[in-house]
């Protein structure tokens, strides 16, 4: 894959890949892709992935897109990438109050990942979500009111058979979480977490192991991911993967 195709893949990586809530509601048209989930109550589901618009109808879409979700109550992300356009677009949000943070997208090819298994380290896909749930919310710091929904979410994720969901052990104990999500030529690395009492003891490594070799097994010729600048794009880079470029994403509150 030539490298404008792998920034291509990494920017559109996000669409399609929301979970599919009974109230999501997507908006697509040509160079816009857009989610709206109520139920979520935060930004997981309430984002804009794909924006291209003309320079003179920017500050309209913009005002529009926050009065949706002004009027739902509810927070939202708004990926700045590459195919982004107008180049200001960004500006124009920051204008408006928008947070942001810096993520990198990167990618590798699995099949030239080494994988280093450690004692006492397992890792197994998830088909029941109660430990995974748990886990999930400790390590993110993040807790979900809706835990019956939650759960029946990742369910019908899971039945696609594109969404797969691993949960990392230290000696039995949940330790960390993490996804990947197919499209035709990658997979989309996602949600990689681990507990702070297991940090620094090669779980997060082990995730990154278990999903690498199935998408190399099942002949995927990409992963990729979009990796804040924070936390995991340097352990990344770090672990060989190519940073293709640098972008930023941002935030807003009602």
């Amino acid at each position: 894959m030539e490298r404008d195709e792998k920034i291509r893949e990494i920017a559109l990586a996000p669409v399609g890949s929301a979970l599919l809530s009974p109230d999501m509601r997507i908006v697509e048209r040509d160079g816009w892709y857009q989610t709206i989930n109520p139920s979520s109550r935060s930004t997981v589901g309430n984002e804009v992935v794909l924006s291209r618009v003309p320079a003179d109808e920017a500050d309209a879409v913009i005002e529009r897109t926050m009065a949706e979700y002004r009027a739902l109550a509810l927070p939202f992300k708004w990926c700045i990438n590459p195919l982004t356009e107008p180049d200001d677009l960004g500006a124009r949000l920051e204008a408006r109050g928008f947070e942001w943070w810096p993520i990198r997208g990167m990618a590798i090819e699995p099949r030239v990942w080494t994988a280093t298994p450690r004692s006492g380290i397992t890792v197994e896909p998830v088909t029941a979500f109660d430990e995974y749930l748990d886990c999930w919310q400790a390590g993110w710091e993040s807790s979900v009111v809706d835990r019956a929904g939650w759960i029946a979410d990742h369910e019908r994720a899971l039945a696609t058979g594109r969404f797969h969901f691993f949960l990392a052990r230290v000696d039995g104990e949940p330790a960390g979480t993490a996804g990947y999500i197919t499209r035709p030529q990658a997979v989309y690395l996602v949600g990689g977490n681990v507990l702070p009492k297991f940090r620094g003891r090669g779980v997060y490594r082990a995730l990154l192991d278990a999903r690498l070799v199935r998408a190399a097994d099942a002949g995927f010729a990409l992963a990729t991911t979009q990796a804040r600048e924070a936390t995991s794009a340097p352990i990344l880079e770090a672990l060989g993967f190519e940073t293709l470029y640098r972008a930023r994403i941002y935030k807003w509150s009602p």
